[in-house]
């Protein structure tokens, strides 16, 4: 075979390679798991330009590249319907607690960011009052100018969620104080100091009094102390 002859084969293939990775697109795609985040501003920030909308070139760089990071989306995953189609199933930063600002429900995830802002009050989330802030657009961390207590409503809350504990306010005082309301029963979590601790006696005293009422006293809560030392006081 002459010299000439294998270019010509050499840039066909090269032709057709190029053909079949420029011409073989992703035309659908469906998004599954999203609420807040809109499907466009899922596609905008996964596909960069029009090069990744190419089937080879979105699979290699899906596979061997770092995920790009979306505001508000935890993780994602893509699945492969056929060459042409696509699935990314997204799962959000989930909301922990809210505040209301300009009779609007603010919504924050365990981080502190800002995931919705709506007119729905959800019922099974944590209402947190007594403490202002100074924005309320989505994808921004929420601004309490008291980092502490900041810190303290995000440690509870989030604490709270993850070990099933329903509570439906969590009182910032003037004091400084926090109170966090379980059905009849008030938990008196004194200042931030300490928090973790108090936390944990909360886990372990709750179970045992969540039939009564009254205020269960957390503020002086330190380490090794039996839960019969912690005062509980019940209602008349």
């Amino acid at each position: 075979m002459s010299k000439p002859i294998k270019i010509l084969i050499f840039i066909l293939i090269v032709v057709l390679i190029q053909h079949i990775i420029f011409k073989v697109k992703i035309k659908n795609i469906d998004i599954v798991g999203n609420n807040v985040v809109t499907d466009s501003q899922i596609v905008t920030s996964i596909f960069e330009s029009e090069r990744d909308s190419s089937s080879v070139v979105f699979f290699i760089k899906s596979k061997f590249k770092k995920k790009k990071a979306i505001p508000l989306i935890n993780s994602y995953e893509i699945e492969w319907v056929t060459p042409f189609s696509i699935i990314i199933r997204v799962d959000e930063n989930k909301a922990i607690a809210f505040m209301k600002r300009d009779l609007k429900n603010v919504y924050f995830d365990k981080e502190g960011v800002i995931v919705d802002v709506s007119d729905e009050r959800k019922a099974e989330l944590i209402e947190v009052i007594g403490v202002s802030f100074n924005n309320y657009e989505r994808g921004d961390k929420i601004d309490i100018p008291n980092k502490k207590i900041l810190k303290a409503i995000l440690n509870i809350s989030s604490f709270l969620s993850e070990h099933n504990l329903k509570a439906e306010l969590i009182e910032i005082r003037q004091n400084e104080s926090i109170q966090v309301y379980m059905g009849d029963i008030v938990a008196n979590m004194g200042d931030t100091d300490n928090m973790e601790i108090k936390l944990l006696r909360l886990n372990d005293i709750y179970p045992k009094i969540s039939h009564l009422k009254g205020t269960l006293d957390l503020s002086k809560a330190r380490e090794n102390m039996l839960d019969e030392q912690y005062i509980f006081k019940k209602a008349s």
